[in-house]
């Protein structure tokens, strides 16, 4: 995890407010202010100002405390917008 923090930190990122995926098996999001939208090929969330969306197939939320959001499935993919 030592060399994620350092790559986010020169680049400039707040580890904070992070996205984490595994194509095909999971994705973990950081600071999620709110769910906006849970089907099994969308699941939309508020973090910060910006709205994410892990697109895929067999989703669902496994796991959603203080702002930490683990989904479960075939992830194929997360936009930020």
């Amino acid at each position: 995890m030592r060399l994620l923090e350092q790559i986010l930190k020169e680049a400039g990122a707040d580890a904070l407010k992070s996205v984490t995926f595994v194509p095909g098996e999971c994705c973990y999001l950081k600071s999620v202010k709110s769910v906006n939208v849970c089907t099994p090929s969308v699941i939309s969330v508020t973090a910060g100002k910006r709205e994410i969306k892990v697109e895929g197939e067999g989703l669902r939320v496994d796991r959603y405390f203080e702002g930490d959001l683990f989904v479960r499935g075939d992830v194929k993919g997360v936009r930020v917008g």
